[in-house]
């Protein structure tokens, strides 16, 4: 998304696809992007996670690739090749290249994920581990920008930058949707209202180590409140839900207890392009629930007309835009069935939350305002290196 905002904007942008996930492949979301690819897309498909550290043929053709560039963004492991790249990095840490990644006590899921026995392969496997962390931090420390939320929304992140070494001066935090590519949704008028959750069914704790709070979407508050709906008016919604998370399982058992079996429909885990068609089918949209913040997927769905009901935390984001967000605000199950209630009752309000939310995420989340803030910071740290 970024990399397509610069194009926009006139800059000679190279990308570097080095997963086969389709979720991680620029043709799962964008038409106009086919396989095998060709001009500004290069695949290179790192093997492992200890290729990013290891001397391999993709390591070396990803560095030199990028050595030739004025500005590098670097997401996920491809951080740790910030060091021998050797130019200026802006180092996007949205989830696990951080609290995974960057963080020594992951070391224990590690180590109870290896199936060898044998010792001295164990204690290399902890040796290659150590020296990606190692890597990966070191990048994060010397980077010109590290991208990661607003300070105090996940303080166990805030300290582990903190012991990295990453000043407040260094980190930028911004927001993005693909407001160009998706089609307003306009409301319709169906036999059952049609509700989509747009993040993974990850809810139940214990958290684990290298966990962070984001992870935990807080689903469980959504399906007791569309039960409470259900038992309150008896009226029947169109319920799509998604096989993706760590408590699909958990899920389907709560979905049952609540007596809303045969309202949902369960879709296999679905490409990005895939997401942005259940938009368009969609009247309402859930988002998380937890601690966290609504963020691409409620954007996007935002871009497309959607109203999107979820924890918005009003205390963060009112405070990154100044002014008052449309976000539908939940926190509990009496929250999101209040909030259903004012949305599956009221066309009119539907169509207006929907327009308003598109209206809100133009203003505020096209990706070329994040790429004119990172231009304006790079402007700004080569001044200060003359």
């Amino acid at each position: 998304m970024l990399a397509r905002a610069f194009r926009r904007m006139g800059h000679d942008v190279r990308l570097i696809v080095s997963r086969r996930d389709p979720l991680h492949r620029p043709e799962s979301r964008y038409d106009d992007v086919s396989f095998p690819y060709s001009g500004w897309v290069r695949e290179i498909i790192f093997p492992s996670e200890v290729a990013y550290a290891s001397r391999c043929w993709q390591r070396e053709a990803a560095i030199s690739e990028l050595r030739g560039c004025d500005l590098v963004v670097l997401n996920d492991l491809g951080i740790c090749l910030a060091g021998d790249i050797g130019r200026p990095c802006l180092a996007m840490l949205t989830g696990s290249d951080l609290s995974f990644y960057c963080n020594p006590h992951s070391e224990t899921r590690v180590v109870a994920s290896m199936t060898t026995r044998n010792p001295i392969k164990r204690i290399y496997g902890r040796w290659q581990w150590r020296r990606l962390l190692g890597r990966q931090r070191a990048a994060v420390r010397t980077s010109f920008l590290v991208y990661h939320f607003a300070r105090g929304l996940i303080p166990d992140n805030d300290n582990l930058l903190d012991q990295i070494g990453v000043s407040d001066s260094q980190r930028v935090f911004f927001l993005m949707a693909d407001v160009d590519e998706i089609v307003p949704n306009d409301v319709k008028v169906g036999e059952r209202m049609r509700v989509f959750c747009a993040t993974r069914l990850t809810w139940k704790p214990p958290a684990l180590p290298g966990d962070s709070p984001l992870d935990f979407k807080g689903s469980d508050v959504m399906i007791r409140g569309l039960g409470l709906f259900w038992r309150r008016h008896g009226i029947p919604l169109d319920i799509q839900l998604v096989r993706k998370g760590r408590h699909v399982a958990e899920t389907v058992e709560l979905v049952n207890q609540e007596g809303l079996g045969d309202q949902v429909s369960w879709n296999d885990e679905m490409t990005q392009a895939e997401v942005w068609r259940q938009y368009a089918l969609s009247d309402v949209v859930f988002e998380q629930f937890g601690s966290g913040l609504v963020t691409m997927a409620g954007l996007e769905a935002m871009a497309a007309g959607c109203p999107v009901i979820g924890n918005g935390r009003p205390e963060i984001i009112e405070s990154l835009v100044g002014e008052k967000s449309p976000i539908c605000q939940a926190v509990d199950p009496c929250g999101v069935c209040a909030q259903l209630e004012s949305l599956v009752f009221d066309r009119r309000k539907r169509e207006e939350v929907g327009r308003v939310s598109r209206e809100w995420v133009l203003r505020h989340f096209a990706p070329e305002r994040a790429a004119e803030l990172i231009l304006k910071k790079f402007a700004s740290a080569l001044r200060g290196s003359d």
